[in-house]
């Protein structure tokens, strides 16, 4: 103890630790509602080039669990025996892939055990790109500032040793176009070939849809689409009921459809309630409403602090206009509605709509409709803003 104040003691042999994972991009114990998309990827690794879903661009609002799906299926790829190169879709990227991350993943490799491989010009060209490159044991894999020349020898090395590499982004935006078509244009010239390369990217649904109507590339146009929804109900409660299975602890039917419904069905909240009603049971046994309610108080506290503050910190003064003028209504909005509030014309105030959307805060579930996206905003707007 200190004068100041008291440090908990270290935790003994018995103390059983939360088994939720209330962070962003970490992957929770249980993956609910999300194995079809798994079995379907790890299908895709094993037909080979070619396979349908090769490059899949994940979508989905902020706490859906695209990064974890960016995640996930990194591990299933290293299952199969392929490398990872992954990295934020910032500016920069085509020279972080090139420089350090393809290389990075080449390095996870025992090339060692590889020493006979040569591959000299002319000799072995899996991708027909005009010409080999040549590997020796001494030198294999140059960092070179090309991002094209360092995917080619990466996957014709792969290649010869029967793996692959998997390419992720997470983050994809608009703003930085250039370089992703610089990447999407090398990754289709390989996988035209046949190569063994395939690619991932994820961001929110609006920067996706106007990457694909921007003709970014035609291989991303043709990409497989994922579009992370809200989990089922079933699904959220698996995702609170299985992690409890190896803690001796279990929840009670009642404070788990209440824990269902604080969450709404919202992957970040399943784990955010369902750690601080752990946490609260203490030495108890069971988790009870009680926990559940509390548990959800806090959680809704720790979104507005998350979530809310930093997102509303970023928009500007009309943007937050908008949103003020949306929690007038208890669920989605008229767009109409929402401009005669904002005592704008239709069209001005469509360029806030539009900035939004953009920024993933709201959507447009239909022609002339919008919503938030995310859990407890109206109530963030209500309880810290000026409502209307």
């Amino acid at each position: 103890m200190t004068d100041a104040f008291d440090i908990p003691p270290v935790p003994d042999g018995d103390y059983v630790r939360s088994p939720f994972t209330p962070t962003f991009g970490v992957i929770p114990p249980r993956l609910a509602d999300r194995q079809q998309l798994v079995d379907a990827f790890a299908r895709m690794l094993d037909e080979g080039p070619g396979a349908r879903g090769q490059a899949t661009l994940v979508t989905g609002q902020r706490g859906m669990g695209k990064s974890v799906m960016l995640k996930v299926f990194q591990k299933v790829a290293q299952s199969r025996g392929w490398i990872c190169a992954q990295d934020q879709a910032s500016p920069g990227v085509v020279q972080r892939l090139t420089e350090a991350r393809i290389p990075e993943a080449m390095a996870t490799l025992d090339w060692e055990s590889q020493s006979n491989m040569r591959i000299t010009g002319g000799g072995f060209n899996v991708m027909g790109f005009g010409g080999s490159v040549s590997t020796t044991s001494e030198d294999r894999f140059p960092v070179t500032p090309d991002f094209q020349h360092q995917l080619i020898r990466a996957v014709e090395a792969l290649a010869e040793r029967g793996s692959g590499l998997l390419v992720t982004l997470d983050e994809v935006h608009r703003s930085n176009i250039d370089e992703l078509r610089q990447v999407t244009d090398a990754l289709s010239a390989a996988v035209s070939e046949r190569a063994p390369v395939a690619f991932v990217g994820a961001g929110l649904p609006a920067s996706i849809d106007d990457l694909v109507n921007d003709r970014v590339s035609t291989y991303l146009r043709r990409a497989e689409r994922i579009d992370l929804e809200l989990l089922t109900e079933a699904g959220a409660r698996e995702g609170l009921t299985r992690p409890l299975e190896k803690t001796g602890k279990s929840m009670s039917k009642q404070a788990l459809e209440a824990a269902v419904a604080a969450s709404g069905r919202y992957p970040y909240l399943v784990q955010l309630i369902g750690d601080e009603a752990f946490k609260l049971a203490g030495i108890e046994d069971v988790i009870t409403i009680s926990h559940v309610r509390q548990a959800a108080a806090d959680a809704q506290r720790a979104m507005y602090r998350q979530i809310h503050e930093p997102t509303f910190a970023r928009l500007s003064k009309r943007d937050r206009d908008y949103l003020y003028a949306m929690s007038a209504d208890e669920g989605p909005s008229m767009t109409i509605d929402v401009a005669k509030r904002m005592d704008m014309d239709p069209r001005n105030a469509g360029a806030y709509r539009n900035r939004l959307l953009a920024a993933g805060v709201i959507e447009s579930p239909a022609r002339g409709v919008v919503t938030f996206t995310m859990p407890y905003t109206r109530e963030y707007i209500l309880k810290r803003e000026r409502p209307f």
